[in-house]
């Protein structure tokens, strides 16, 4: 593959395009750190100086088990009920607000909580502005930390969304990437260490606050898009297939939203592409030269990119199976029809050429991937712990019996019919913050389409490009018809890449004509204005309510 002053340009002008799209208003870079931390039931209360109207109270919660928060207006020795404030589990998120309406200048808190971590509170009046706290004390202890509750409110961002808190399963991955810094027991451990270490990673740099759990996901995804640029140009031999594969991906709505979070698919998806890219350059040479003639160097890379997504997530088995089926399929039909060897001496020579390469390499990976637990080592795991957490991860994954209101088919991926819905912050004047994840229609409806003409190009006319794309599309997609647990559309995403290839392939071979040009960039015109037209759903930019409703094109998107 050569790369020339135009391969570059594209790559960088696409990946500019998305990294300042992402980051911008990823999430706050200062937010209140200093927490009220209380093991037994606590009571105080707030002065706010002299009595006003009171609308509304919330708190922001560090962590906690379930809890309760009862609140009461009147004064010290003379309380009247207000509500009371249920905290479920979450970790750095904003509690519902509770509204008083009411005047008052006192407000008393009775926290009913085995333990509880509380970054700040916030009191809104009935204009939805903060209301300033003049003291914080109690009646019936002395609690010298209660300060903490109230001692960062100009970092206190108002109306509430999800650039002060965490939101969906950021709530796990964030607490286990603190865990990590702290050199503490991981809380999440259903998943292998790396992704939460590369969040730990964004932390440690740009500290404990949304910007920083979330900028590695806008990093990594940024960094897929050169990856998807070589491999189109790889495939197809064509600037137009590198820059098709690279725009589409660009421009697709679960790309973005996960880059935006503090999760760990982002970065699978990176190194279950590196590992394609890989493969392919090891394939293409392996077709040409022969096994002997051909160096395994980006094979063990292929392999090496393997561990790493598979030390993220195990989903990244599936890439790895699509690989060794490729490889199991070419060198089955060479060994059939060297008719001199018997069955023996043909076992023999299969497994020669690559196999016992790769079961070297696999050596390798399987080093790496228990290398990434040596933080779990360091918080206290021994070796033999960390040996029992594997069978316990799979028998978590195995056994789950949950369900989830937006949990859906595998069969229904493609068709976008069950989008995420990933948060809500409802704001004054009928607008709302919220982020839905789905797919760009005009990605994914034309993508899935032309995949299925690429299987038929690739059982008819035997494409080389085709026959790659849909081995690696339905090895990682077909495996979910056999899995009994609740799978999400996100779970389709390793897909993603691989629906840009087919439209890429086709795009790519009909781009020297007149109306190829001509309906290309009518697509990805199209592509460009499905972006803008759902960008508020997909980032969490704030709109009026009419707005989002109208986006809802079919009776399962709910956001």
């Amino acid at each position: 593959m050569e790369i020339n002053k135009l391969d570059i340009f594209t790559i960088f002008i696409l990946s500019v395009i998305f990294f300042s799209i992402a980051t911008w208003n990823l999430g706050s870079s200062q937010v209140p750190l200093n927490n009220w931390i209380t093991n037994e039931n606590t009571d105080f209360f707030i002065d706010l100086g002299k009595s006003e109207r009171v609308e509304t109270v919330y708190f922001l919660i560090k962590n906690t088990s379930n809890s309760q928060i009862h609140v009461y207006t009147g004064s010290p020795g003379n309380w009247n009920s207000s509500g009371t404030i249920d905290v479920q589990f979450s970790y750095y998120s904003w509690t519902d607000g509770l509204t008083l309406d009411t005047e008052s200048q006192y407000i008393g808190f009775d926290v009913n909580s085995d333990f509880m971590e509380i970054a700040e509170l916030a009191v809104l009046d009935s204009s939805d502005q903060k209301m300033a706290i003049t003291s914080i004390s109690s009646e019936n202890s002395s609690n010298v930390n209660l300060s903490y509750l109230i001692d960062e409110q100009n970092l206190v961002q108002l109306p509430i969304t999800y650039m002060g808190e965490t939101f969906f399963d950021e709530i796990y991955f964030v607490r286990t990437a603190e865990n990590y810094l702290k050199f503490q027991h991981p809380f999440e451990w259903t998943h292998p260490p790396l992704g939460k270490l590369i969040i730990a990673s964004g932390i440690a740099i740009f500290g404990f606050n949304p910007f920083g759990w979330r900028i590695m996901g806008v990093v990594f995804a940024t960094l897929m898009i050169p990856l998807i640029y070589f491999i189109g140009k790889e495939l197809f031999r064509t600037w137009i297939g590198g820059f098709s594969a690279a725009f589409l991906l660009t421009f697709d709505f679960m790309h973005f939203t996960l880059a935006r979070m503090a999760t760990v698919d982002t970065y699978v998806i990176f190194f279950s592409i590196a590992s394609q890219l890989f493969f392919l350059i090891y394939l293409k040479k392996l077709l040409k030269n022969g096994w002997k003639k051909t160096s395994t160097k980006p094979l063990f890379f292929a392999i090496l990119f393997f561990a790493f997504g598979f030390s993220t997530k195990w989903i990244a088995i599936y890439g790895f199976a699509a690989q060794i089926l490729i490889l199991f399929v070419i060198r089955l039909k060479e060994v059939l029809k060297i008719k001199e060897l018997n069955l023996s001496n043909k076992l023999n020579e299969f497994f020669e050429h690559p196999f016992a390469k790769i079961l070297e390499f696999l050596l390798i990976a399987v080093l790496v991937y228990f290398l990434t637990y040596i933080p779990d080592i360091l918080a206290g795991r021994t070796i033999l712990n960390v040996f029992d957490l594997q069978g316990g991860m799979y028998n978590y994954h195995s056994t789950l019996n949950a369900t989830h209101a937006f949990s859906s088919a595998w069969w229904s991926w493609p068709l976008i019919l069950k989008p995420v819905w990933l948060y809500v912050s409802y704001l004054p004047l009928s607008v709302k913050s919220t982020i839905t994840l789905l797919g760009n229609p005009a990605v994914w409806w034309v993508g899935f389409s032309l995949i299925i003409l690429a299987t038929e190009r690739a059982f008819r006319k035997k494409s080389f490009e085709c026959t790659f794309i849909v081995a690696f599309f339905f090895i990682h997609w077909i495996p979910y018809i056999l899995i009994s647990r609740i799978t999400f559309l996100y779970h389709f995403y390793i897909n993603v890449p691989l629906l840009c290839l087919a439209s890429a392939y086709f795009l790519s071979k009909y781009w020297s004509t007149k109306w190829g040009k001509i309906l290309s960039i009518v697509y990805f015109s199209i592509v460009v204005i499905l972006f803008g037209y759902f960008y508020a759903i997909i980032s969490g930019t704030p709109a009026p309510i009419s707005w989002t409703d109208s986006l809802k094109w079919l009776p399962g998107w709910t956001f």
